[in-house]
């Protein structure tokens, strides 16, 4: 397989010739951030497909795909990074291989209004961006001296992660240091770590009484404000060290963010296929930047649209492989939450959240954070997803007038400040009204940072231009649902308490937190109905009890078929939050 790779990566995109073997269907055009169908027909078992940079300078997506029943397919998300223009695809194998043009534009920002997430909610007017984001491209272009690095007075760096395991630091006199300078204007510091320095500092946290923490390395880089750092590492060495300690964890550092990197994410033979290399001859690199100018006008612009107020910086953070001259972006870690930290100064009393900004929308997210004050009244800021993106904090302050008296208006408050739940209304929340399951799947797979995915759902009651597609194809992706037998989802129906503590059981699987199992009988003995719970909902009722996240309607029932409100819901939800540690 690898030197079919090669056999195709070899030939010039001149030499292409369309072949009786492979034939492309046509490529539509693509903006910037969008996703791309390339699929074709074949006589081959499998293809090859590349699509190549204006000039033929790099590739930008690599894939082999088997043909099934005559046909091909396969999709990407075309990078923010890559410049409109007309790129090359191609697919097939050796001298067997069609091509076909491929327009890129520029993202176009759509005006007005989005449609809200849950019907009745009210989302504001998005302010269109003027230009898409820029983001240093991969691969060094050196302008400036290579040696170790020289100190810098700059501002407070991040700490690394709080742990009983002793951190192992790896010499940044080991360090080899480039810059590249992007078309904004912005300076990139390509830190690239000594692969001996890496390794023995691996085998060194690897070896050493960690109090049963995953051990941790850290590598820090000294950076001007201002200036991006991207670090460099030796996928091989990384490897390597998952094998031997597959919890490891490396800590990047510079002084604008920290990235808290699992080592055992890095699938080495996967990238190898991906970008055609030879696995000793990939690196991996971690950009920590501030947001640029633009990005953080137009954040401010949005937040103001929905009466939020932005604090400090954003931030980005991306991943990327490299090797033989292509480069792959890593966005996604399946279900492992990944840490990031920053320094912040946030006003007193002010209710804040870390959120993921869509450049493509406008829109905010809620991502999990927890915040932590400092002796010097700052706060490190530590929040995790599973996957990169620019980032930034809010300060939402959020209210309706109708709940001024209601048991649960501290809850609804703080998840509609930190972007979690909505009001049916901009003043009114109808704290008492039945929440559907849809409403409570949007809710939890938003609760847990995840990203939509309308791919995802084969319910034959949930269309993919529903509100809650995108919604109920995370949720599903994610395990927190499964629908009924007869392959419904039956979303516009009232959930039940029962129904919901299944979906929260499995939120906290879902979230990477553990529970010591045990008998469910003991949790829900204390309720005089429990014979009513379903059986399939028992044990997640008692994980959910356990838990602390769901009561009973009263000391002694559960009332397992009762309808659950949007009041009730947004309680569970704040106290899953603060289980998991998602939020304080």
């Amino acid at each position: 397989m690898l030197i079919l790779a090669l056999c195709l990566t070899l030939v010039p995109v001149t030499v292409f010739a369309a072949s009786a073997a492979v034939t492309l269907n046509p490529v539509t055009s693509v903006e910037q951030g969008k996703s791309v169908t390339v699929s074709g027909t074949s006589t081959l078992n499998e293809v090859i497909i590349q699509i190549l940079r204006p000039d033929q300078a790099g590739t930008v997506f690599y894939d082999i795909t088997k043909v099934v029943d005559g046909t091909f397919s396969s999709t990407f998300t075309f990078p923010r990074t890559e410049p409109a223009g007309t790129y090359k695809v191609a697919a097939g194998q050796g001298n067997q291989v069609d091509t076909k043009d491929l327009v890129v534009t520029a993202a176009v920002i759509p005006p007005g209004p989005t449609e809200p997430e849950i019907p009745g909610t009210i989302t504001p007017p998005v302010t269109p961006p003027v230009t898409p984001p820029v983001v240093n491209p991969p691969g060094p272009v050196i302008i400036g001296p290579v040696g170790p690095q020289a100190p810098v007075e700059t501002g407070k760096p991040v700490t690394p992660p709080q742990t009983k395991a002793p951190v192992v630091t790896v010499d940044p006199s080991k360090f080899v240091v480039s810059q590249t300078t992007g078309a904004d204007g912005r300076i990139t510091n390509i830190v690239t770590v000594d692969d001996a320095a890496l390794a023995a500092a691996l085998a060194k946290a690897a070896g050493q009484d960690n109090q049963g923490d995953a051990p941790i390395i850290s590598v820090s880089f000294n950076n001007k404000p201002g200036e991006s750092v991207k670090f460099n590492l030796s996928a091989s060495v990384l490897a390597a060290a998952a094998k031997a300690a597959p919890d490891i964890i490396i800590s990047l550092q510079s002084n604008d963010g920290e990235y808290s990197l699992p080592v055992r994410l890095i699938d080495l033979a996967a990238l190898a296929q991906k970008l055609g290399a030879a696995q000793a001859d990939i690196s991996i690199q971690v950009l920590i930047a501030t947001a640029n100018a633009d990005i953080n006008a137009r954040i401010k612009a949005s937040a103001q649209g929905i009466s939020a107020s932005q604090i400090g910086s954003a931030m980005e953070y991306f991943v990327f492989a490299e090797g033989n001259g292509q480069t792959f972006e890593i966005n996604s870690f399946g279900t492992t939450y990944v840490e990031r930290s920053i320094i912040a100064a946030i006003p007193d009393g002010a209710t804040s959240t870390v959120v993921l900004y869509d450049p493509a929308t406008g829109e905010f997210s809620f991502v999990p954070a927890l915040f932590v004050k400092q002796a010097d009244g700052t706060y490190k800021i530590t929040f995790k997803r599973n996957g990169n993106s620019i980032y930034t904090v809010l300060s939402a302050p959020k209210t309706f007038a109708d709940v001024e008296k209601h048991w649960a208006k501290a809850d609804i408050e703080l998840l509609a400040s930190k972007l979690v739940v909505n009001g049916v209304t901009n003043t009114t929340f109808v704290p008492n009204k039945d929440i559907t399951r849809a409403e409570f799947a949007a809710l939890l797979v938003r609760s847990l940072g995840l990203t939509a995915d309308a791919a995802a759902v084969s319910f034959k009651d949930v269309k993919s231009t529903d509100w809650f597609a995108g919604s109920v194809g995370a949720a599903v992706k994610a395990k927190l649902v499964e629908g009924f037998i007869d392959n419904s989802f039956k979303p516009n129906a009232p959930i039940t308490r029962e129904q919901m503590a299944v979906m929260v059981a499995r939120a906290i699987s879902a979230a990477g937190k553990q529970m010591e199992t045990s008998s469910s009988s003991a949790a829900l003995s204390v309720f005089k109905d429990q014979a009513s719970i379903s059986s399939w909902a028992k044990s997640a009722v008692s994980q959910a009890v356990e838990a602390q996240i769901i009561n009973g309607v009263t000391d002694k029932t559960f009332v397992p078929a009762a309808n659950a409100s949007r009041a009730q819901a947004t309680v569970m939800l704040k106290r899953l939050l603060q289980f998991a540690d998602f939020i304080n």
